[in-house]
């Protein structure tokens, strides 16, 4: 493995949350990624989820920018 590989930080089911991580995450100089939206059905339940994706290397700075955020839930 190396550091320059992408891993996915975190999972938020709400995209609007998604974007406001990666916003805090480009301003403390951490290059990320928002995942595509995905909405699955469950029992005829909308279910969806967005992920955040950054460099291996900048993980454990990432989690400590999100972990300052508001409302903050990172799985």
């Amino acid at each position: 493995m190396s550091d320059n590989d992408i891993v996915c930080l975190a999972t938020t089911s709400d995209r609007s949350e998604a974007y406001e991580w990666r916003l805090a995450l480009e301003a403390a100089g951490i290059e990320c990624q928002m995942g595509e939206d995905l909405t699955v059905y469950v029992n005829n339940v909308p279910w969806s989820q967005a992920d955040l994706w950054v460099h291996r290397a900048n993980v454990e700075r990432a989690l400590a920018v999100l972990e300052r955020q508001p409302a903050s839930q990172i799985s």
